[in-house]
């Protein structure tokens, strides 16, 4: 009996230890976790605006061109930079009018701007996404080492029918591309104050446990235990 109470409080205190693991972690990587919810939605509603890009379509001339012509150029319109870069946060699914505002983005952004793009001129496209990208594909478009269909895990046309692929990614380029745009690129602040946390939280349960253990009183001497039988 006193080893399965012993039991139930290992267990109660590694399930809290592990909610405030999971607390702390989104707290510093989203202070507003509205962006991450945001972003999970957006991944699989994006918000592709072709009316926003009217004018650009025009300025570049863009009608009648082939769309690996219309890729490069929103290649070279949006530089690649990792969302810590621009959004100081780890993963974010911008709007349109952020990813134009900021001249800059991940795939994610370049998506966005590429897929409006394409619905303005009404070309067809599907937006693939794997474990560590989301990108454009269209008729004729050629297969490189990240944009595949063995690296896709949703396939979706343009009018929002999914499909579900088993992937065969490559594991450890996929974890090395997790590495360099989350950790390496993090601010070090963030780092300080990420893996603060966690000899914080693990220094708390020692620490409480000894403050709240009930102090033992001292044993009565063989004479005073008499006197007071």
């Amino acid at each position: 009996m006193k080893l399965l109470n012993i039991n139930k409080n290992f267990l109660k205190r590694s399930l809290l230890k592990i909610i405030l693991l999971f607390g702390w972690v989104i707290l510093v990587l989203y202070p507003n976790p509205g962006n991450l919810f945001t972003s999970v939605y957006r991944l699989q509603n994006p918000p592709v605006m072709p009316m926003q890009v009217s004018d650009l379509t025009i300025q570049l001339q863009l009608e009648g061109a082939p769309p690996a012509e219309i890729e490069q150029l929103v290649y070279r319109k949006l530089p690649y930079r990792y969302d810590w870069e621009v959004y100081n946060m780890p993963w974010y699914f911008p709007t349109l009018e952020e990813t134009l505002q900021n001249g800059a983005g991940d795939c994610k952004a370049r998506f966005l701007l590429f897929a409006s793009i394409l619905e303005e001129l009404d070309i067809p496209y599907y937006k693939n996404i794997s474990l560590t990208h989301v990108w454009v594909d269209y008729e004729g478009k050629p297969a490189s080492i990240l944009e595949n269909q063995e690296e896709a895990l949703f396939i979706t046309d343009q009018n929002g029918q999914a499909r579900f692929s088993m992937p065969r990614p490559d594991l450890e380029r996929a974890s090395q591309n997790f590495y360099n745009g989350f950790w390496e690129v993090m601010p070090t602040d963030k780092k300080v104050l990420l893996l603060s946390g966690f000899p914080l939280i693990f220094g708390i349960f020692p620490l409480s446990q000894t403050l709240l253990q009930k102090p033992r009183l001292p044993a009565l001497p063989e004479r005073n235990r008499r006197n007071k039988l």
